[in-house]
């Protein structure tokens, strides 16, 4: 386990760095800002809620459904930091779950403001696509009732309502259509999210597993100076 962990660090730092890191070399090396809007689709997976001086709740196919059409939104955006065919990203997603699986012991199971997923992604270009993949935890907001009991949630967007929880696999495929001189891009991808973590009850904790197949589309915006960006065969280069 402390292996685990002290890769999981050591990853991470190393993006972090990667991320920060500046050059000389501008040629081949810019930034660029995303928002997207999108939707998402929730595998049924094992869900476990251990309480404290209860028997184990046990629902080996939980439903959960999203919403994110219905506020508050579903949306993520993406810092990226591009050089040749490489890219380095933060990428933060607001993703919804709610049980939809009934049980007599839970009135009530949601995280709708949200289940943030937050990591850091490496990508790399081929040809017309890019294909990413990162690593990261879940910045979740809990809303649930068990046998009675409501978990303290607060109003929804207070800082002492939310909890760093789990860690969470990020992969995607995307391509973008750019214009207006190659300065800003529309972007379309298809992504799935592997997250696993311990959500906050009263007297105990919920063990949740999700998967989430996801679709998005955005507006993109590429930071490249007084410079020019230009694309061939793939391949995006910045022009003096």
């Amino acid at each position: 386990m402390l292996i685990f962990v002290g890769m999981k660090s050591s990853l991470l730092s190393c993006l972090f760095f990667l991320l920060l890191s500046t050059t000389n070399v501008l040629a081949q090396r810019y930034w660029s800002f995303e928002l997207h809007g999108g939707t998402a689709y929730n595998i049924p997976l094992p869900l476990t809620i251990k309480q404290s001086g209860y028997p184990d709740i046990k629902i080996r196919r939980a439903q959960f459904y999203s919403e994110p059409f219905i506020s508050p939104y579903y949306w993520d955006w993406r810092f990226t930091k591009y050089c040749n065919k490489h890219s380095f990203e933060f990428e933060a997603i607001h993703h919804k779950l709610y049980l939809d699986t009934d049980h007599p012991d839970i009135q009530r199971f949601g995280i709708s403001h949200g289940f943030n997923i937050l990591t850091l992604n490496y990508g790399r270009r081929f040809r017309f696509f890019i294909f990413r993949n990162g690593l990261g935890s879940v910045l979740m907001h809990p809303e649930n009732t068990i046998r009675n009991k409501s978990y303290p949630e607060g109003p929804g967007f207070d800082i002492k309502g939310y909890r760093l929880r789990g860690i969470v696999w990020n992969t995607a495929l995307a391509h973008q259509f750019l214009f207006l001189k190659n300065r800003m891009f529309l972007n379309t991808e298809l992504k799935a999210t592997f997250a696993k973590g311990n959500v906050p009850i009263v007297d105990g904790k919920a063990h949740l597993n999700n998967i989430a197949l996801q679709a998005i589309f955005g507006l993109g915006v590429n930071f490249a100076g007084k410079n020019t960006i230009s694309r061939s065969s793939g391949k995006t280069t910045i022009k003096k």
